[in-house]
C-alpha cells in the first residue's frame, strides 16, 4: 500500500456519516444580504493550533485589523456550500464573519474559513 492509497483510506474513514455528525456538530446559518447558507460545522479557537499557523493567521490579522485572540477556523460539512467571505451568523456572544477560505485539500476537497469574532 503506498502512502497516498494510506491517506486515501483514512480519508473515507473519516467520511462516515457518524464521524462527520461528530466532527460538523454545529448547523449555523449564515447570511450576506438576500443571501443565506445553512451549513453543518466547526468552529475552533486558532490558539490552539500550532505556533507556524498562528504566525500565518497573524499576518492576515494586521492586514484585515483584527486582534489574533478574535480569530477562530470553520471548516464546513463536505456537502454543504461554503459562505462566501463578508457572511456573518451570531456565535459565541458576538458575530462570526468569514474574512477568507484557503485552497481546496489534496486529500479531502476541503477549504479552511478564517473568520473574525466581533464583539459588542
Amino acid at each position: 500500500m503506498s502512502i497516498r492509497d494510506a491517506i486515501q483510506a483514512g480519508v473515507a474513514a473519516a467520511t462516515t456519516p457518524e464521524m462527520l455528525a461528530m466532527r460538523f456538530r454545529h448547523e449555523l446559518t449564515f447570511a450576506l444580504g438576500p443571501h443565506i447558507w445553512n451549513v453543518r460545522c466547526s468552529v475552533r479557537d486558532p490558539q490552539r493550533i500550532d505556533p507556524k499557523s498562528l504566525a500565518r493567521m497573524g499576518q492576515l490579522t494586521s492586514a484585515q485589523g483584527v486582534a489574533t485572540s478574535d480569530l477562530r477556523l470553520l471548516t464546513v460539512h463536505p456537502d454543504d456550500t461554503v459562505p462566501v467571505p463578508g457572511a456573518t451568523v451570531a456565535w459565541d456572544d458576538g458575530t462570526l464573519e468569514v474574512l477568507e477560505w484557503s485552497q481546496p485539500s489534496d486529500f479531502t476537497c476541503q477549504r479552511l474559513g478564517t473568520c473574525a469574532l466581533r464583539r459588542p
